[in-house]
């Protein structure tokens, strides 16, 4: 693994794996990188940074690999991943606090309790037109076919740019946190002719017209208030589209008495990658697509594709 591997990373989380790098195995480097993609798409999930995250979201996402099935020992490994990674942070001054202080890792080791609800949550496509129905205006609309046609992060649909859109092409380029501060680092997503619509209506039709920033924003999701929408809000209209339909339940309560849904933002992005692994997508084009630097954490889709094998051998199989 080469340090260009992690260049996406804010400058702070750099110079962590880069000492990892020099001082630790390439087994460690790579078990590190696979937490902190993990640990980043959850606090996304949640509307937060990975600099700022707190002590509640870490407990919160320690339960959830529990509750999922993942062993005591795989969850005590990601956990001391991430200590070390705040430790690093904390000793620097990078992080007001340290939020694993005070995290008691003492329960897990008891035997984790399985949920029925324990597999990677997504839509299929009749739940996902229901969300559409939902939509009460272009905008919300707009997020939901952007999110479930590329699979992209809330927090990189946040950072789009009208001038990233392609759309002779239906490309997105997609900026990773280190282009946003200058350098060349992006992928490419792209998006089918649903999208391409809701997108004329919204830049052309005058949808994005009607708030106030509309001029001076190069962005191209905004809000009333301001020139570009935050991740927190975007995930708000995700919740609001879901509470609109009959779709959304609690899946569980947190130990902190925090409801986890089965619809979030994240869903989408579950959606978008398993039913294009279920359609046979090669998984290294999908790892490309959803911006994983460790193809480890795309794996965790393949299950989908082996199911679909399973059923199929026992539909074909002679009676």
């Amino acid at each position: 693994m080469t340090e260009t591997d992690f260049e996406d990373w804010p400058d702070p989380l750099q110079r962590h794996l880069k000492r990892v790098k020099a001082r630790n195995s390439e087994h460690t480097l790579k078990n590190r990188v696979v937490t902190l993609e993990q640990w980043r798409d959850y606090c996304e999930e949640y509307g937060y940074d990975v600099l700022e995250a707190d002590t509640d979201l870490i407990d919160g996402w320690l339960d959830d690999m529990r509750i999922e099935g993942y062993a005591d020992k795989s969850v005590l490994n990601k956990a001391y991943d991430l200590s070390a990674v705040y430790g690093y942070l904390d000793d620097r001054d990078v992080i007001d606090t340290n939020p694993f202080d005070g995290i008691d890792l003492s329960w897990l080791a008891n035997e984790p309790k399985l949920d029925a609800h324990s597999e990677i949550r997504y839509l299929d496509i009749e739940e996902y037109e229901t969300l559409i129905d939902a939509c009460r205006d272009l905008r919300d609309e707009l997020v939901l076919r952007l999110l479930w046609e590329t699979g992209i992060r809330v927090s990189e649909a946040s950072e789009i740019r009208i001038d990233d859109i392609d759309r002779d092409e239906r490309q997105i380029e997609i900026r990773t946190s280190k282009q946003q501060r200058g350098s060349n680092e992006s992928r490419t997503v792209y998006y089918r002719y649903e999208l391409a619509h809701v997108l004329r209506e919204w830049l052309d039709g005058g949808g994005r017209n009607k708030y106030l920033h509309a001029d001076s924003s190069d962005r191209l999701l905004l809000t009333k208030q301001s020139p570009k929408m935050p991740t927190q809000r975007l995930g708000e209209i995700v919740h609001e589209v879901t509470d609109r339909t009959d779709l959304q339940e609690v899946v569980y309560t947190d130990v902190n008495g925090n409801p986890r849904n089965r619809i979030t933002p994240h869903t989408f992005r579950h959606s978008y990658a398993v039913h294009r692994t279920k359609n046979g997508m090669p998984i290294i084009y999908l790892q490309d697509l959803l911006g994983h630097s460790e193809i480890d954490v795309t794996r965790q889709y393949l299950k989908f594709r082996s199911d679909d094998i399973r059923e199929a051998e026992k539909k074909y199989a002679p009676r």
